[in-house]
């Protein structure tokens, strides 16, 4: 197996790996920097999170409070079945609500197929499983992704979060309750599931629309659900070959990489990989050599709720984290609050989250956001 899953990364290593602000043109880099200069340090700072809003009848008020605290990017909660042309209506008012002097926000949805398809209807295919995904050849699955993508682009998606990397090995995969249970694994085998990843994330792309890969370092093994329950962990360690489909999706050029809530033993026992500046700094961004947008799981599950919003924002920043999601409004309002003070008062933090907001304005601007 890790001949395999060595050439499969191979087969892909030549793909560019360069940042997000480096890989743009001088004139690009100049507009990045002047809608940087243009946002004030709450615009800043709400450009670092992602908050959840009704997928079908997001309400004025809702708009009203994620603009008066600068949110800089949205997910559609909940499943609709209103189909492309009022999806795109909904999208449309937020696009006009949130954008900032013609900087619009991501919006975001889980577009995985089968029971993680949360925008069906008129317009949109109806989409199997990944394992079902998973049983076509590769080009088969990138030719079906473009088309995915293309729906969500007309819709005003910008944002999927999938495809999911994490292998769920044969034996009794339907314990593992996170992805297993669902079916939501490409395969059994790292080869075969980082062959789909790389399918799906170029499909899409080549669809219109950004994608995430999900969840690093994998939660194919996970002891339980990270949204239920406390004190998940997964066995997976720093090379193993179980994160070849991460790193296979990177090198097919993902603009983002979901990190997972869960605790993995074998690389950081302290931490969840949320605050584990060993996983989402030297693992992510040093042996994966990602250079795009770190986005967490949302932070309202059960897994990191108990920890104070304020805190979790500042941990979750300082380990390597780009962008925090929360598919709850309020906490989110209590996390820039803290990042804000703790920028005024700590140099080298206000450093890091510079750093950040340069770098998802970089993928606005790909986008074609900014």
């Amino acid at each position: 197996m890790r001949r395999t899953v060595a050439w499969c990364v191979a087969a892909v290593a030549s793909a560019s790996l360069i940042g997000p602000v480096d890989a743009h043109p001088a004139p690009v880099k100049t507009q990045v920097q002047a809608a940087y200069d243009a946002l004030t340090p709450a615009q800043r700072v709400g450009q670092l999170f992602m908050a959840g809003i009704s997928s079908t009848r997001p309400t004025h008020a809702a708009v009203v409070e994620l603009r008066a605290h600068a949110v800089g990017s949205v997910i559609l909660v909940g499943n609709s079945s209103v189909g492309i042309v009022e999806t795109s209506t909904v999208v449309g008012r937020l696009n006009s609500g949130l954008a900032i002097d013609g900087l619009r926000p991501f919006v975001a949805t889980d577009q995985e197929g089968g029971e993680v398809q949360r925008l069906t209807g008129p317009g949109f295919s109806t989409m199997p499983t990944a394992l079902e995904q998973g049983h076509v050849t590769p080009a088969q699955l990138q030719a079906r992704a473009t088309k995915w993508g293309q729906q969500l682009a007309t819709a005003g998606v910008s944002l999927n979060l999938a495809p999911v990397a994490d292998t769920v090995p044969a034996t009794h995969p339907r314990s593992n309750q996170p992805i297993g249970h669902y079916d939501r694994e490409y395969g059994h085998t790292p080869a075969v599931v980082a062959a789909h990843v790389a399918a799906v994330v170029r499909g899409e792309a080549s669809g219109g629309v950004d994608i995430a890969v999900k969840h690093f370092p994998g939660l194919g093994r996970a002891s339980g659900n990270t949204d239920l329950t406390v004190h998940v962990t997964d066995p997976t360690s720093r090379h193993s070959p179980y994160l070849a489909p991460f790193q296979v999706g990177v090198n097919a050029g993902a603009p983002f990489v979901m990190v997972s809530l869960a605790t993995y033993p074998h690389i950081d026992p302290s931490h969840p990989a949320c605050f584990s500046k060993t996983v989402m700094t030297d693992m992510l961004r040093g042996d994966l050599g990602f250079r795009g947008v770190v986005i967490s799981d949302s932070f309202h599950a059960v897994a990191v709720r108990s920890v104070p919003p304020g805190k979790a924002a500042l941990e979750y920043f300082r380990a390597g984290g780009t962008m925090l999601l929360d598919t709850q409004r309020a906490p989110i309002y209590a996390m820039e609050k803290a990042v804000l003070a703790e920028q005024r008062s700590d140099p080298s933090f206000a450093k890091t989250i510079k750093s950040d907001v340069l770098r998802v304005l970089s993928a606005k601007a790909s986008a074609g956001l900014l």
